[in-house]
């Protein structure tokens, strides 16, 4: 039985990838002849360049901005490439929703491709293309926002998704919102990334970035300033010197102007090391939660704008693993001990029950289907 995969493994995005490498590694278990297929929507190249399209002033400024990153930014996407080739094995490259379907069975997921207001988006992440194969979702989301919402065309995302033969999500929106729109349940389950232990990603990481004393790992993608404001008084608070992450968005809003430093280059590897060394941790980040948590390491997610309002991402993470109070206001009190531990018992426990719903799933959807297929 031949298996597909396809998620946002081209994204330069660690989360992104990382993601990728976890489902693609535990379908892989079940079926060696199992690949991701190697799709990017132009949206999603453009979003990860390394310059801006100059069709308007305000990218033309971006690009004089971020001129004297060229390098690093550069660098760091070789980096993500060498990454996905090194740990994933892909398909021919396809750059349309033209796929070739040569899949008995394929899966969707995870991350928000099913996010239709991102520019990273494509009908392909619906797997309209395959007509023929069994069709599974893993775990994708839908963002923070309602499709029924946000589109004109609800009844064509209605008929994809009712051509799935089995759903799962990744958020109690998400569920909510499938019920709504088809009437089916899906169910809930984690992110593949959590289907490892830190032991599994120990094997990827990259110590040459990490600095020798302590740090602050800052992982907010794109940098509010306002956040930015709230880790420096950390910073000064304990006088720990802070590391962050997204050097175009670094050099966009001028985040070197607050001392903050980058590594000598990113990737996935790289992002998991200084994870693991920090001393504390904030992010706004999905995933920044989600491997602070397998690291067991002392962390906070930061609330920004509305994001936590009607985006049950984050949120939705932390209830399952009993870890709510990670989730804070960035309002600085110099009371406050920020670097009390986190109590991960309740997490222990309910990690081992969340990863058997998953492997199930996924052991039922596929060994089931290989046996048919004989």
């Amino acid at each position: 039985m031949k298996i597909g995969i396809i998620t946002f493994h081209n994204s330069y995005n660690c989360g992104s990838m990382l993601e990728s490498y976890a489902i693609f590694k535990k379908i892989s278990e079940f079926n060696s002849n199992t690949e991701i297929i190697n799709f990017s929507s132009r949206g999603q190249r453009e979003l990860y360049s390394t310059w801006y399209r100059n069709n308007s002033l305000k990218n033309i400024i971006k690009n004089i901005l971020i001129a004297p990153a060229y390098k690093k930014i550069t660098l760091n996407n070789q980096k993500y490439e060498s990454f996905k080739h090194n740990y994933y094995k892909l398909s021919r490259e396809y750059k349309d929703n033209k796929i070739d379907n040569n899949y008995d069975l394929v899966v969707a997921g995870s991350d928000q491709i099913w996010n239709i207001t991102i520019s990273d988006f494509d009908d392909a992440y619906f797997l309209n293309w395959a007509q023929g194969s069994k069709k599974i979702a893993y775990a994708p989301s839908f963002g923070s926002k309602n499709p029924v919402l946000y589109t004109n065309k609800i009844q064509k995302y209605k008929d994809f998704i009712n051509d799935f033969d089995s759903l799962s999500v990744r958020e109690k929106n998400g569920k909510k919102w499938i019920k709504e729109l088809t009437g089916r349940n899906a169910i809930l389950l984690i992110d593949p990334t959590l289907l490892y232990s830190a032991k599994d990603y120990d094997r990827l990481l990259d110590d040459s970035c990490t600095p020798r004393g302590k740090y602050i790992f800052f992982y907010c993608p794109s940098f509010d300033r306002r956040l930015c404001k709230f880790v420096k008084k950390i910073s000064e608070k304990y006088n720990l010197p802070v590391i962050c992450w997204s050097t175009k968005s670094y050099y966009l809003k001028l985040i070197y102007t607050f001392g903050f430093k980058l590594p000598k280059f990113e990737s996935p590897s790289v992002y998991l090391s200084l994870i693991k060394n920090a001393e504390i941790i904030f992010t706004t980040s999905f995933h920044g939660a989600i491997f602070s948590s397998i690291y067991r390491k002392i962390f906070f997610v930061l609330k920004n704008g509305g994001m936590y309002e009607n985006d049950d991402r984050v949120a939705t993470l932390l209830e399952q693993l009993s870890i709510t109070d990670r989730l804070i206001e960035p309002h600085f009190n110099d009371k406050v001990d920020y670097f009390s531990p986190v109590n991960y018992a309740e997490y222990d426990k309910k990690i081992i029950s969340l990863r058997k719903n998953a492997i199930a799933y996924l052991k039922n959807n596929i060994i089931q289907h290989n046996e048919k297929t004989k």
